[in-house]
């Protein structure tokens, strides 16, 4: 498609979710019985932002994503309907949409991540521990930052699993995992914070950011990694 093209179908999916009307989502609801893929993809595209900023219709778009999700073949479509459940606004953690944490495509224990994101329901939570161990580094990042922000989800479990993403390989994860330790004002993540900030990359303030709310800053307060190494360092108070 050329980028002409693209941008204009963009811009008609923008319409349609802002527009959030019965009329729409009747027209997706159609679209999920095309023989297809690319339509059936796009409906659950639709089905997934309708209404905006209020989601519209939020039930009946749930259970036709499900059912998506329950029957189809296709992985790009499957992947559209899974990342679609996340975009509805609240978790996911329908029975359906669990038992693809195994999926032998990365991107569908991803979007697994991603639709289960602020979940608090026990088996909700278990998936999400489960994908932080995840070999695909878009998953581990997502249930990590899930975890790590749902300060209400505390315990042995859950710190120890943002520890082990202290030390992930990817540069997001850790920065995720530390934030969630450090939103708990979790001692052992001084020594993780400081490794961090004692690097000058492209991306320190995703390590600014976890320091800051270790120490109880405001985020948008302008403090220097130097400064806020120097908060972090033994005998200082933190």
């Amino acid at each position: 498609m050329a980028e002409e093209e693209e941008d204009a179908a963009n811009d008609a999916l923008v319409v349609l979710h802002v527009r959030g009307t019965r009329e729409v989502l009747d027209a997706a609801l159609a679209l999920r019985a095309s023989d297809d893929p690319k339509r059936r993809a796009l409906a659950a595209t639709i089905l997934g932002q309708l209404g905006t900023p209020d989601r519209t219709f939020p039930e009946e778009c749930r259970a036709a994503l499900l059912d998506l999700v329950r029957q189809e073949q296709e992985t790009t479509v499957l992947a559209a309907a899974v990342f679609a459940l996340g975009h509805r606004g609240k978790p996911c953690d329908a029975t359906e949409l669990l038992a693809l944490r195994h999926h032998p495509h990365d991107v569908i224990r991803y979007g697994v991540a991603f639709a289960l994101q602020g979940a608090t329901s026990q088996i909700g939570v278990q998936t999400l521990l489960e994908l932080m161990d995840d070999p695909y580094e878009l998953a581990r990042d997502w249930a990590t930052t899930s975890i790590g922000m749902t300060v209400a989800l505390d315990g042995p479990e859950i710190r120890a699993a943002l520890l082990r993403r202290a030390k992930d390989d990817d540069e997001w994860t850790r920065a995720e995992a530390l934030h969630g330790l450090a939103r708990r004002k979790d001692k052992r993540v001084v020594p993780y914070l400081r490794a961090e900030l004692s690097y000058n990359r492209e991306n320190t303030y995703l390590f600014e950011d976890a320091a800051k709310a270790y120490l109880g800053i405001d985020e948008d307060a302008k403090i220097g990694r130097q400064e806020l190494l120097s908060k972090l360092t033994p005998g200082l108070p933190v």
